[in-house]
């Protein structure tokens, strides 16, 4: 052969080899990229000539069949020889994927390997932050579904802090601790709403998570009442929303409620009470944080203010500690303080705005009636009048402490005051008080306290060293006053010592009686009266013989009928004979105690005045030898002619009532002065007052 002939044919033998590589390859590359757009990427090509070779593993017979198809229709191809495995059957067909904190492990079968890709990118999706290690393998017997079915198993994993979630041919099981109270119920819901069609729900095992603090709330207003927190399961959480929607009917219940675990023993009994407290509420809420309870709100009314802090001070559940108690007292509009009191009964009722306060009531009633029976019903309401309302029940509280049997109340910002005091020294301590300004703001509204009742009711006056002593009882401070200036008039300027206490059943005309036993007693000389509830008894000894009866007509006169009078009285002896300056002297003693009183206008001896002449009649018997002069003197009102006239028939009857009594007559001698010797000024009352008088002179000038 020729050389140029021979490399002709070479070179022509090169352009056909190389122009069907170049058909082959462009052949292998339309077929590769049809079956990788028909899903068959599983599939491998190789091309000989325009012969077509199908390798790989396919996931089914039906999807091989469908790959040898799909190539043989490729235009171009001469035939299309099948040399494909299929993968192996797994029956059942699982796959499983498993958490432990941030690592999570795919287990068991996927079809293929783009499914494996797949499962892959569902599972970064779900669980961003986890480590993720695939450990399946390929096998067929997969579900149609199987990718919808491990991206909603994946999702689920993802609300698990650890725990597996695994497909068995179709049915679905997870099993682990959810990673929230939130997770938990999200998990739980997706089961309900938003499975997957055609997954069976197998066995679902999910623990709650668990949650440092277990804190569970309810809280009501006008629209609703809304649980939320965390309870322990379902059995609870129904059980809470029923007592709530009991609690409120017609109030829609709002259950915002997660389950979780770590639950302190005893929950369910301390939420079950907390919804209790918080029925008694008009507005407000109650917080369980662990066993610790809050309480805060609006009481519906006094009533159920009481049975909350009742509940919260002494019935709680075990275990259960206030950690904070912030109820408003529910407001009454008549708002009082009220104490009672039968002997050694106590009853105190009424309102105080706080639990403090009435502990610092309570803490007082124990201090002023111990050993005593109280009974104790004050309640804790709002609407207090805006003054110092502890202080003002504290102050009707000591009051009522000085009442044997009475009633102290404070209502608004009066304070009143009835009953019967305890003792003499008590009327007098609540006299003085409601005379005085109250305490606390308060007005007083009424008081009527009457001394404590006595039997028998006493009264007496009689001599001491320092002068009379009045002693026992009168009915009040008026009475005793009366009482007090009766004795005064009747016993001049002698002193009158204050011994009278206050007591109830003083007998009838009690200041009339004392009064005319006064009378009847000044014309005494240590004279002494007592009365024994109605029975007046006066004693002493009389000055002269004549004065025992006149004291007797006093008596019947001036003592009223309601009384029965006794009357011990003896004539006292003259005593020794004085001489001039010792006559003088007791004269001068005797005047000293008084002045000879007329009536009006008139030289009518007042009856008050007979004590008086009475002493003087003795003294007078004692210096028979002396002489006296009777000296009228007046005023200078009136004409002199009528003074003198005046002053001369009052000078007489002195001199009658002196001889009448004993003095001889002999020794006396009347003179009427008029105006003529004034020993004060006349333009002043007092002045006149003092030189309307009679004058007892011993042996004047002349006499002799």
């Amino acid at each position: 052969m020729r050389p140029g002939l021979a490399a002709t044919i070479l070179l022509a033998v090169l352009a056909v080899l190389l122009r069907t590589g170049a058909v082959e390859r462009e052949l292998a590359a339309r077929v590769s990229g049809r079956l990788v757009a028909d899903g068959y990427d599983w599939a491998t090509v190789e091309v000989s000539g325009r012969n077509v070779v199908i390798g790989g593993v396919a996931p089914t017979p039906e999807v091989q069949e469908e790959a040898l198809l799909a190539s043989a229709a490729i235009g171009g191809v001469a035939s299309v020889t099948n040399e494909s495995g299929l993968l192996p059957i797994a029956s059942p067909y699982e796959w499983s994927a498993r958490r432990l904190g941030r690592k999570v492990t795919l287990l068991g079968s996927v079809p293929s390997e783009a499914t494996r890709n797949g499962v892959l990118a569902a599972a970064r999706r779900a669980l961003p932050e986890a480590e993720i290690l695939d450990e399946t393998h390929l096998a067929r017997g997969a579900a149609k579904t199987f990718n919808s079915m491990t991206a909603f198993a994946l999702d689920r994993l993802a609300n698990l802090s650890e725990g597996q979630v695994t497909i068995t041919d179709g049915t679905l099981s997870v099993a682990g601790t959810a990673v929230t109270a939130e997770g938990y119920a999200e998990a739980r819901a997706a089961f309900r709403d938003s499975m997957p069609g055609g997954v069976t729900l197998g066995p679902v095992d999910i623990l709650p998570a668990r949650v440092d603090r277990f804190v569970w709330s309810a809280s009501l207003d006008e629209v609703s009442l809304t649980l939320a927190g965390y309870v322990p399961n379902d059995v609870a959480r129904t059980s809470l929303v029923a007592a709530a929607e009991a609690l409120k009917p017609g109030v829609p219940v709002i259950d915002n409620m997660n389950i979780a675990s770590g639950e302190p023993e005893g929950f369910a009994e301390a939420a079950t009470f907390a919804v209790q407290a918080l029925g008694k509420l008009e507005e407000g809420g109650v917080m369980l944080d662990g066993l610790t309870l809050d309480v805060a709100g609006t009481a519906r009314s006094v009533e159920d203010y009481e049975s909350v802090v009742s509940g919260i001070g002494g019935t709680l559940p075990p275990g259960v500690e206030i950690v904070a108690n912030a109820i408003t007292p529910a407001p009454v509009s008549a708002y009082h303080w009220t104490g009672e009191r039968e002997g050694d009964s106590i009853t105190l009722t009424g309102y105080v705005p706080s639990l403090e306060g009435r502990a610092e009531v309570e803490a007082l009633a124990r201090t002023l009636f111990a050993g005593l029976s109280v009974k104790e019903d004050v309640k804790i309401a709002s609407g207090e009048p805006k003054i110092d309302w502890i202080g003002a029940a504290k102050f009707a509280m000591e009051q009522l402490a000085e009442l044997k049997t009475g009633v102290a109340k404070v209502e608004g910002v009066t304070y009143s005051i009835s009953g019967e005091a305890g003792s003499s020294d008590a009327y007098v301590a609540l006299t003085a008080a409601n005379a005085r300004r109250l305490p606390a703001s308060l007005a007083l509204a009424g008081s009527d306290v009457s001394p404590p009742v006595v039997s028998p009711f006493t009264l007496s006056l009689s001599h001491g060293e320092n002068g009379l002593i009045m002693a026992g009882y009168a009915g009040s401070e008026d009475q005793k006053q009366a009482l007090l200036d009766a004795a005064r008039e009747r016993f001049g300027s002698v002193r009158v010592t204050d011994r009278i206490g206050f007591a109830s059943g003083a007998p009838d005309n009690l200041v009339d009686g004392a009064s005319g036993a006064m009378r009847a007693a000044a014309r005494l000389a240590g004279g002494h009266f007592s009365i024994v509830d109605s029975v007046i008894e006066i004693d002493g000894t009389t000055f002269h013989d004549r004065a025992m009866q006149r004291i007797a007509d006093i008596a019947a006169e001036s003592i009223p009928d309601t009384f029965k009078t006794r009357i011990n009285v003896i004539t006292r002896q003259v005593g020794q004979p004085l001489d001039t300056d010792g006559c003088r002297g007791r004269l001068k003693l005797a005047l000293g105690n008084g002045n000879v009183e007329f009536d009006k206008g008139a030289a009518e001896i007042s009856i008050d005045s007979y004590t008086l002449l009475d002493r003087v009649a003795g003294v007078l018997m004692r210096c028979p030898a002396s002489m006296v002069e009777v000296g009228g003197h007046s005023d200078s009102d009136g004409s002199e002619e009528k003074n003198l006239e005046l002053t001369q028939a009052r000078a007489e009857a002195v001199v009658d009532y002196l001889v009448d009594a004993g003095v001889k007559f002999e020794r006396m001698t009347a003179k009427g002065y008029g105006e003529t010797l004034p020993i004060a000024d006349n333009e002043t009352e007092e002045g006149k007052a003092a030189n309307r008088r009679i004058a007892l002179t011993i042996d004047p000038p002349g006499s002799g």
